[in-house]
């Protein structure tokens, strides 16, 4: 049986991690006309050149299945005050909800949805693809990328996006 109590270390350890700075950016991604979007908090440059980007994207994430077989995906950058669009794209899923039916967005690309407001988008090409744990991460090479609304954008807190 395991133990459903946190150690010590555990707490430390989510503590710490917690103190590591990450934006929060919707994913977008499309297979045809059918719309797939989540929020991400794990999402790095890796490459300047060439300009390189690396979202890591859970397995069970119904995303995770359209960028699996994508070419392409987005990355829209939240602004601080984006905390609504943080939580639909974060805590509901496309088997459930159509997030970007009520979302005011653009198709870049091959069709691909990105936040029509946000800090800032990106297209990007899959360059390549990884498993590590219980998620995969996607690097892609930025095709494009715009500054939309500006800055600043939205970090990661804790467990939510709002301050707390």
């Amino acid at each position: 049986m395991t133990d459903k109590n946190p150690s010590a270390f555990d707490t430390q350890l989510e503590e710490a991690l917690r103190s590591i700075p990450a934006p929060v950016a919707v994913i977008g991604a499309a297979k045809g006309s059918l719309l797939g979007g989540l929020t991400a908090a794990w999402l790095t440059r890796v490459s300047s050149d060439p300009a390189l980007l690396l979202v890591a994207v859970g397995h069970g994430r119904f995303t995770w299945e359209l960028l699996a077989e994508a070419r392409q995906f987005t990355v829209s950058v939240l602004a601080e005050g984006q905390v609504a669009q943080a939580r639909l794209f974060g805590l509901n899923s496309r088997r459930d909800v159509d997030k970007w039916a009520g979302t005011a967005h653009v198709l870049l690309g091959e069709g691909v949805p990105a936040l029509r407001h946000c800090t800032s988008r990106f297209l990007c090409e899959v360059a390549s693809r990884f498993t590590t744990g219980d998620h995969d991460c996607f690097v892609g090479r930025v095709v494009t990328a715009e500054v939309v609304d500006g800055g600043p954008a939205l970090p990661l807190r804790g467990s939510d996006y709002a301050p707390e």
